[in-house]
This record gives structure tokens, C-alpha cells and sequence, in this order.
């Protein structure tokens, strides 16, 4: 198709291609239309007939929409039968009668050998722009190697590529990089540095530093070589010294070692010490135990911090569950003042009222105050509904029973001024007839009554009759 004259485009044959992706096409138009068809007739509920409409102009509409995006799609496929094509390239042979010839050919990793009478003579590549090859005319051919001349005449031994032979557009591509100082020595001879062959000349050859220049660089290793080609030079620098820190030397150390023959034997070597700014000297012994040292405060530190973080984690949590405790309290609080009014409002003056809420809210975190003494406004509550009452909000707040008791004598100072605290512990819950207007809670009663006043906000005993 794409060798195809323009006019005669529309009379070409169908490629694979072509026919792959139309069927791909058709059967996904199809499959979405019968899907649009079924959802009609099934979910929507139309008959038989509209779903045939409907499936009609689905597969019309996704036609019209792939032929509007057709150009898009088919760019699509394309890329992606490239990334698993492989490429394919024109070797140009010559036979033995001067003939030359295009073969195309499936490129492989290895190049393979020709099987004509005569040696291929040319081979021109494509896709290759991220490297090219040297030209060197003036190379000597080897025997025994055999060659591919491309177009312009440049000769390809056929082979292993040697990355030294190679170079990359992007110039950093082509530096050499070692793994470590042993193999950067190895690697680069005798004379790493034009400074270190002039060291071992005359005054007169160094004046002739070209030549030196040319000679140093025939002694080169052969990827340097190609470095220096390329632009890339390397040189010796010498690291920046700072007075203030230290650095690391080799000093020397020997063993005297008297034998049994009186001679002396002294064995010497080098050893790695660091010296400081101060001229102080540590060896690796001492080193080993300051690193010690410091990876043991390191971990002291590192708990202490840990100390400190759980510390303010347990703070934290008490503030919390003291904030918890008061809004707790004054929940109580609330509920206990509602309660007493409730139960004491057509007994009580308000200022009177409000002299038993003050002494009600100073019970709930002092359970032994001085209690301010409130009077009644009639006598139609009896000692026992004032014993009552003491009794539900004591054991609401879970106090016992001769505090409750000094509450009630305390603030109900004048029906119980003849009668002594524990002769109003004893009684706390006598009954003397069914007429109380104050009757008797008990703990799951009153704490029945509290959780229904967080709930709703008011008093209502009818509850406590209820399963």
C-alpha cells in the first residue's frame, strides 16, 4: 500500500492488516450492539422490535464513529505491530559476473554469512542513530577478518562489536566508567597522566612536548584513546585541604623482638591512622571504639526520646480522660440539679431551690463541705421524703450511707434537729406508709433516670415502670 500510486489506491487489495482490524471492528460494533439491544429489551422493558432498532443504530452509530476516528486508530495499530516487527534491512551483494543486487533481510543479532560466490561487498543499515563508527581509511586491512563496506566506502569487520569501536552522540556515553580503584588502575598502564611521562624526561624532550604528547598518548590504553579523540580528558586533582577538620594518613609502627641469640628481629609495617586538627593521632582500634561510643549514645538518645514520647502519650491520654471526667461531672451535675427540682420545686421557695442546687453541686466533688441549710416552704414533706431524697442522690453519686446521712442533717438542718446522724443512717430508706411523695431509687433506677435525661433532656419517672 504504501509503494501504491495515489490513483490507484482505492482498487489495491486489503493487506492483512487492514482485514485484521476491520473483523476487530465489525465483531466490537456487533458485540456492543447486541449488548445495547439486550439491556433494552431486558432492563428497559421494550419489545422486540425497538431492540432491533436500537441494536441497528448502535452498530451504525460505533461504524461511523471508527471511520470518523479511523486514521487515529489505524496510526494506533500500526505502532504497535513496529514494537514486534522486526526490522528488516538491504544488503547490496555483488556476484561474480560485476552484478549487484538487493536482498532484504531479517536483521539479527549476529551477522550471517552470505552464501554466494563471491563476499558480500556492502550493507547498508538503517535505524541505527544513536551510534556510528569510526572512519579510518588508512586502517590496515587484517587477514583472516572479514569486512562489510557500506555505502560510503566505510569498512565493518564482521564479529563482535567492541565498545571502544563505538561512538555515541550523547558524549558522556562514551566515558569509561570503573567500578573501582583497583580495576581504574588496571586499566589505565603506567602513565595515567601527560604529567607523570614528562616526569621521567630530559629538559630538552620536554620542550618537545608534542612529540611527548603523541608518545604518551600511543602508550595509552585503547579506550582512552578514544576519549581524548572525543573531547574527554582526564587529569590528577588533588582534593581541597581544610585546617579545621583532621584527615587520614599511614604512619609507620614496628616490633622490636629480642631472640635467644641476642640479635634483634623489628618487624614494620603501615597502619591506617586518622589525625585531627589538633595533630592528635587515633588508629582503627581507637576508632572502632569511638564509633562504639557514639552508636551506643545514639541508642541512648534514641530511648530517651522514646521516654519522652510515650511520657507525653501518657499525658496526653490523662488530659483526655480528665476532660472525659469533667464533662462527666457536669453531666452529673446537671442531671442531679434537674432531679431535685423536679422532685422539690413545689416544696421550695427559688431562692431556697437554689441554695439546695449550690449545696448538691459542692456534694458531687466534696463529699464533707459546709453545707448551707435550706428552708421548706410547708411541712407536707415528711422526714422520710427528706431522708428519701438525701438517699437517691448520695447513692447516684455512690457515697455512703453516714455521708448521706450528715447531707440531710446538714441541709435540712430543722426537721432534724433533735435527731442525730446515725439514727438517719439507720432509717435512710424507711418506708412508714405508701403516701411518700418522694419514693425510693436505687442506683440502676437513678442511673436509668440519668441516661434518659442525657437522651432527652428531662425527668420522667414513668420509665422505671417500663420492662
Amino acid at each position: 500500500m504504501r509503494n501504491t500510486p495515489q490513483r490507484l489506491r482505492s482498487f489495491a487489495p486489503p493487506t492483512r492488516d487492514k482485514i485484521f482490524i476491520w473483523s476487530a471492528v465489525v465483531a466490537g460494533c456487533c458485540i456492543m450492539a447486541l449488548l445495547g439491544r439486550h439491556a433494552a429489551i431486558h432492563r428497559f422493558g421494550t419489545d422486540q422490535f425497538t431492540g432491533n432498532v436500537l441494536f441497528a443504530v448502535f452498530f451504525v452509530l460505533s461504524i461511523g464513529l471508527y471511520c470518523g476516528f479511523q486514521s487515529v486508530i489505524e496510526d494506533v495499530f500500526n505502532r504497535l505491530s513496529t514494537l514486534f516487527r522486526r526490522r528488516e534491512v538491504m544488503a547490496i551483494a555483488e556476484t561474480t559476473t560485476g552484478e549487484q543486487i538487493a536482498i532484504p533481510s531479517v536483521e539479527e543479532p549476529e551477522p550471517a554469512m552470505m552464501g554466494y560466490s563471491a563476499p558480500v561487498q556492502g550493507v547498508v543499515a538503517e535505524n541505527c542513530p544513536e551510534m556510528t563508527f569510526p572512519n579510518d581509511y588508512n586502517e590496515e586491512i587484517e587477514e583472516d577478518v572479514e569486512y562489510l563496506t557500506l555505502e560510503d566506502v566505510t569498512r565493518i569487520k564482521i564479529g563482535a562489536i567492541d565498545i571502544d569501536d563505538v561512538v555515541f552522540d550523547n558524549l558522556e556515553d562514551n566515558i569509561t566508567e570503573y567500578s573501582s580503584l583497583q580495576e581504574r588502575d588496571e586499566a589505565r598502564g603506567d602513565y595515567p597522566y601527560f604529567e607523570d611521562y614528562i616526569g621521567g624526561h630530559g629538559l630538552e624532550d620536554v620542550l618537545e612536548s608534542d612529540t611527548l604528547y603523541n608518545e604518551w598518548v600511543s602508550l595509552q590504553p585503547k579506550h582512552i584513546r578514544k576519549e581524548l579523540e572525543l573531547g574527554i580528558y582526564r587529569v590528577r586533582a588533588y582534593p581541597k585541604s581544610d585546617a579545621s577538620i583532621g584527615c587520614f594518613t599511614k604512619t609507620a609502627k614496628e616490633n622490636r623482638i629480642k631472640q635467644d641469640d641476642g640479635k634483634i628481629r623489628i618487624e614494620e609495617w603501615e597502619e591506617e591512622a586518622y589525625i585531627d586538627a589538633n595533630g592528635d593521632v587515633y588508629y582503627s582500634d581507637q576508632i572502632e571504639a569511638a564509633l562504639q561510643a557514639l552508636k551506643t549514645d545514639k541508642q541512648h538518645s534514641e530511648i530517651q526520646k522514646q521516654l519522652l514520647l510515650q511520657h507525653e502519650q501518657c499525658n496526653a491520654a490523662h488530659a483526655e480522660l480528665a476532660e472525659e471526667d469533667m464533662k462527666f461531672s457536669l453531666a452529673q451535675i446537671e442531671f442531679i440539679c434537674a432531679y431535685i427540682t423536679f422532685m422539690m420545686q413545689p416544696y421550695l421557695e427559688a431562692d431556697e431551690l437554689q441554695k439546695l442546687h449550690h449545696n448538691a453541686k459542692i456534694w458531687t466533688v466534696n463529699a464533707m463541705p459546709p453545707f448551707t441549710p435550706v428552708n421548706l416552704r410547708s411541712n407536707h414533706l415528711t422526714k422520710e421524703d427528706l431522708k428519701h431524697l438525701g438517699y437517691n442522690v448520695g447513692k447516684f453519686l455512690r457515697l455512703q450511707g453516714g455521708v448521706i446521712a450528715r447531707f440531710v442533717k446538714k441541709v435540712f438542718e430543722k426537721p432534724f434537729e433533735n435527731t442525730h446522724i446515725r439514727t438517719i443512717e439507720q432509717k435512710l430508706r424507711e418506708k412508714k406508709s405508701n403516701k411518700e411523695r418522694i419514693p425510693i431509687h436505687t442506683n440502676d433506677q437513678m442511673d436509668k433516670l440519668f441516661k434518659h435525661f442525657q437522651r432527652y433532656g428531662n425527668i420522667n419517672l414513668d420509665i422505671l415502670n417500663r420492662a
